[in-house]
């Protein structure tokens, strides 16, 4: 029975993935079924695998945003959020159990992954080249600015850049832990032509922040990939040239990076976002006044916040100053965060990235002086994975999304299977 388990929920999290491109209900609803089977495992086997530090955290910051839910301005509509939210992590011990029982399931993960991105990044360059992908789904053009994005197998939601960027850290993760378990052999210099590939996409894509985000998988694959190129400056100089390169004789990539960025924050002048008076804007006038009315909305309720999602709710009734003040959220996660559950909440927030931070940089010197050391390599790109989903400043997601959340909760067990396995060695 527990075979069986463990095979059912192994399909469910290889098949995530995908759904997260296809169907978000159904990458919602596998979630929930293998937080299910874990529970019934749980109940079978009579074992306790929620007396960990991890899950104590979480479910103390759990209790803060539905306490938080049940007191606020729009009860059921902060507490349908935050109330199932629970299952999250629930997902992220089950996704720990089930590849620590079994180390080869990280090797099934890893082709499963292969399957996903290798063809979502044919399919992006088939719809960049030919104007439509291979589902018809057109390339996206902006008559007011001349932008060109693209979505690739998400139809009308431009976000392929940010899918691709979350997902490769874990990628490499599982890439470099099938490595040190020699799952597979190696395919670095594979995985690096992929790496560049799958970055010049992101740049092509038109987003700005998933490719800075990309670009961060890119250098340290730089660094830990084993090429031809033998010094690490030349990888670095090369990968430069050809980025600058797209960037600089690309007009549609030039004109969304550079012109369109200059025009937003008002460097340049531009009429239509109200910069010919010479504003600066904190990346956008559209975020800028986000981050203003998630202000003010944190001084409303400075310990607890507003609750869950509430960001619209409120910012609509009290604080629409101007077009561009309100959205369905404040598009940056340390704002949504004060906004919304406010320091009590905010300060899991702080503590997570705090040890997602001291943990990288420890295992990054700790790789530095170890480059053979596979498994330390898989640890730091999950927790690459990790600080990319709460990035503080850059602007961001809705954090309590669904679809955020999955991607963002995705890594966490494989980084706890990862961290046990070092402090095994290590001792």
């Amino acid at each position: 029975k527990k075979i069986n388990l463990n095979s059912l929920q192994l399909t469910l999290v290889c098949l995530i993935p995908f759904c997260l491109i296809f169907s978000r209900f159904l990458a919602d609803f596998f979630l929930v079924i293998v937080c299910f089977l874990f529970l019934t495992q749980c109940l079978l086997e009579k074992k306790n695998y929620f007396d960990n530090i991890f899950f104590k955290l979480f479910i103390l910051f759990w209790i803060v945003i539905v306490c938080r839910s049940l007191l606020s301005e729009n009860l059921l509509f902060s507490l349908k959020s935050s109330l199932p939210y629970i299952r999250f992590g629930i997902f992220a011990l089950a996704t720990f159990n089930l590849f620590n029982s079994n180390k080869n399931y990280c090797y099934y993960l890893f082709i499963a992954l292969s399957f996903c991105l290798v063809p979502l990044v044919i399919d992006g360059y088939i719809q960049y080249f030919f104007k439509e992908n291979i589902f018809n789904y057109p390339i996206t053009t902006y008559a007011l600015n001349d932008n060109v994005r693209l979505s690739g197998f998400f139809k009308d939601e431009l976000i392929l850049g940010s899918f691709i960027s979350r997902i490769f850290p874990i990628y490499l993760g599982l890439y470099f832990y099938c490595l040190s378990k020699e799952f597979i052999k190696n395919k670095d210099t594979f995985m690096f032509l992929f790496l560049i590939i799958s970055t010049v996409l992101v740049l092509l894509s038109g987003e700005r922040v998933a490719f800075f985000y990309i670009s961060l998988s890119f250098m340290f694959g730089l660094f830990f990939l084993k090429i031809p190129i033998k010094k690490f400056i030349n990888k670095i100089l090369i990968s430069f040239v050809v980025l600058l390169l797209v960037i600089l004789f690309n007009k549609d990539v030039k004109n969304r990076f550079i012109e369109t960025t200059s025009l937003q924050v008002g460097i340049t002048k531009n009429k239509l976002e109200k910069t010919e008076h010479g504003e600066k804007y904190i990346f956008s006038i559209h975020h800028h006044n986000h981050i203003l009315a998630a202000y003010k909305i944190f001084k409303e309720n400075i310990f607890f916040g507003s609750g869950v999602k509430m960001f619209r709710i409120i910012c609509d009734e009290r604080y629409k100053i101007n077009a561009f003040a309100c959205s369905t959220h404040p598009h940056n996660t340390i704002m949504q965060f004060l906004s919304e559950t406010g320091v009590i909440g905010t300060s899991f927030y702080v503590i997570s990235l705090i040890y997602i931070l001291s943990s990288f940089f420890i295992n990054l010197k700790k790789s530095t002086r170890d480059l053979n050391n596979n498994i330390i390599k898989s640890n730091l790109f999950f927790l690459l994975a990790l600080l990319i989903a709460i990035m503080p400043f850059l602007p961001a997601g809705n954090f309590f999304n669904n679809w955020i959340s999955i991607i963002s909760y995705y890594p966490i067990g494989f980084f706890i299977l990862t961290r046990i396995n070092i402090l095994e060695n290590e001792n």
